[in-house]
């Protein structure tokens, strides 16, 4: 069993669940609710990619075989949008098929039912890592926490819109790549469309 100290490191982590068994999600949200700051639950890909899109939660816990969308196609298409997000597959259906799959949409793990919640806890402490112990050191004073997505100057707290932290989350999180325009528009605007000039804008403040 994983020790609770561990776990408590996972107390600003939220969560989506995308679960159509009833039981399977309550179960795995029993096991995380008392840990995370969050747990959802959608009952099919369509709705996991809608909340994802409202609440931007860290990690999404996803089964394959799901009514309307699968989890590797709502997987494929959050990856569009959010490349950065760890996403962890389970299945009954243990084949390379699903396996290879789940890989080429880069899924973080892979998890085979009937789910052992000390596994599924192991998985969701290495996919958010980087969340809870991070603190990105950027040029003169300043840096981002990761963990609370607030960026300062020392000890100073940047106060920043909600469009800005956006933004600054998801260039923290590919730090080091190339993020196109497509995916800042889909993450950060959302329904939204984006100018050139708005995101010039954003970024001169």
């Amino acid at each position: 069993m994983v020790d609770s100290k561990v776990l408590n490191k996972l107390s600003n982590i939220h969560v989506l669940i995308v679960e159509d068994d009833e039981m399977t999600a309550h179960v795995i949200h029993q096991s995380l609710n008392f840990y995370c700051k969050k747990v959802d639950i959608a009952n099919n890909g369509i709705e996991g990619f809608e909340l994802y899109e409202k609440n931007k939660p860290d990690v999404v816990i996803a089964d394959i075989n799901m009514p309307e969308m699968s989890g590797l196609e709502m997987a494929e298409a959050l990856h569009e949008i959010c490349p950065h997000l760890p996403i962890i597959i389970m299945t009954s259906y243990d084949s390379s098929e699903n396996m290879l799959e789940s890989i080429n949409q880069g899924a973080y793990s892979y998890l085979r039912k009937p789910i052992r919640i000390e596994e599924l806890q192991t998985a969701l402490l290495m996919a958010t890592k980087n969340i809870y112990n991070s603190s990105i050191k950027l040029e003169d004073d300043f840096h981002y926490d990761c963990s609370s997505k607030n960026l300062y100057d020392g000890y100073k707290l940047i106060k920043l819109t909600k469009t800005e932290k956006e933004l600054v989350h998801l260039l923290m999180s590919n730090i080091n790549k190339v993020v196109d325009f497509t995916t800042i528009e889909s993450y950060v605007w959302q329904e939204k469309s984006m100018s050139i000039e708005a995101l010039r804008m954003c970024v001169k403040k």
